[in-house]
């Protein structure tokens, strides 16, 4: 992806990208501006749903991008303008981050409500359970349910970001929740944030890579996630409560022991995992 006079531009096997005008943005950002990127939930229904309401002057609200399941990404207001995501905010010593940031609006749900037959969400969409996350908010002891975001949500983020970062000052990516704590808990403990950041702004990859030279099969004791998010719990037991926040795809784990279909993992914690999603 390129941005050409502040419009999203997709190339040759990038990700979808469209544009779709707002009225509920501002005027231009200041000088060296925009330098830091908010990722949001939408808490909606569906990708057009939410650009329906973003789109609509009633709302009051807004956001630079919305990114659809599938990996689709629509564009609401070009990058240099200042789009309403942010609410009261802080972070910092700025307050009103709509002045200084990009937001960036993820299609998802966030938190689910348990019911007799499962998850559901606010708006009574029942949600697979292989697409729930169970995790406690790092502004909040409570665990809870959460669905997760695609695959292809993730990666579409992440080149969303790498494209943003390669035009404008971006210093920051951080969440609805860190700028608005107590008030906003988006986009919440399903989303990898801390491994996009490290990722995008310094370039880390994973602390155990393996050396070069060096395959996967050598060293049975290790294994990498094979779905999108993986809850690591105390016990080997689909019930026990979770340690950390849930495994992002491709996390490369140290397996210590095996009891029935469960692995006992290390990373920076010990916890059980189900062998199924663990390659």
């Amino acid at each position: 992806m390129k941005i050409e006079n502040h419009k999203m531009i997709s190339e040759e096997g990038d990700f979808e990208v469209g544009f779709r005008e707002t009225p509920n943005r501002s005027g231009y950002f200041k000088d060296g501006l925009p330098d830091t990127i908010v990722l949001h939930y939408t808490g909606g229904s569906s990708l057009d749903s939410s650009i329906g309401w973003l789109t609509n002057e009633n709302a009051k609200a807004s956001a630079h991008f919305v990114v659809g399941k599938d990996g689709r990404i629509v564009q609401l207001a070009p990058v240099n303008t200042i789009t309403w995501h942010a609410g009261r905010s802080k972070w910092k010593n700025r307050d009103s981050l709509n002045n200084y940031s990009i937001g960036i609006e993820i299609d998802n749900a966030g938190l689910l409500e348990k019911r007799a037959n499962g998850y559901a969400t606010c708006f009574n969409k029942r949600i697979d359970e292989g697409q729930v996350v169970l995790a406690k908010h790092k502004n909040n002891d409570k665990e809870e349910a959460w669905e997760a975001y695609t695959t292809q949500q993730i990666e579409a983020v992440e080149s969303l970001c790498s494209a943003l970062i390669q035009k404008y000052p971006i210093k920051e990516i951080v969440g609805h929740d860190d700028i608005a704590p107590g008030r906003k808990v988006d986009p919440g403990p399903a989303f990898p944030l801390v491994k996009l950041r490290d990722k995008i702004l310094l370039g880390r990859k994973d602390d155990d890579e393996r050396v070069e030279g060096e395959s996967e099969s050598q060293d049975p004791g290790y294994g990498s996630v094979t779905v999108n998010l993986l809850n690591i719990r105390s016990l080997p037991n689909g019930n026990a409560p979770t340690v950390s926040a849930p495994l992002p795809l491709g996390t490369k784990v140290k397996i210590l022991d095996k009891q029935g279909k469960w692995y006992k993992v290390s990373l920076q914690t010990e916890g059980w995992v189900n062998a199924r999603f663990v390659k």
